[in-house]
């Protein structure tokens, strides 16, 4: 029976996007194994270290059912770990939204907060002041050129 996905925080978009690398970066290296020998067994540590990954992608799978034990083969376990990364893309794109004025993928959470969503290495467009002010840009170039001068003095002494 699905469930009610919990509400976006800012630590919970953290703990997704770390998740989710983890998740990425464990399934890449079990594929290439997959692909040659997908019934060849898969070492204890990794399916300790898969079972600990898919128990924390729970609250991002939004099901109540108990999860199944990490697969022994290569060729269960890539499967498991690409639905989970299903599973947590499919709640991203609920839980992210496009921001034209930022041009960039944003995380929706409560509040007037700008979260982007990290893992898209998105390059903020920052607003542009519309009129800037000619007596501030006056006193910058004043200042600019002192400290220009003090730098050109001490390098002369």
């Amino acid at each position: 029976m699905p469930r009610k996905f919990p509400a976006v925080t800012h630590a919970l978009a953290a703990r997704h996007e770390a998740l989710w690398l983890r998740l990425n970066a464990l399934h890449a290296q079990i594929a290439p194994i997959a692909a040659r020998r997908p019934l060849s067994l898969v070492s204890a540590y990794s399916i300790t270290i898969a079972e600990g990954l898919l128990r924390e992608a729970m609250p991002f799978l939004g099901t109540d059912e108990r999860l199944p034990v990490a697969a022994e083969d290569h060729g269960g376990l890539v499967t498991q770990l690409g639905q989970a990364l299903a599973q947590l893309e499919h709640w991203e794109s609920r839980n992210a939204g496009w921001r034209h004025d930022l041009n960039a993928y944003v995380w929706l959470v409560a509040g007037d907060a700008i979260l982007p969503v990290r893992r898209l290495r998105p390059k903020l467009v920052t607003p542009v002041a519309e009129r800037l002010d000619p007596k501030r840009e006056a006193y910058v170039a004043d200042l600019r050129a002192k400290v220009a001068k003090r730098i050109e003095q001490f390098r002369n002494r």
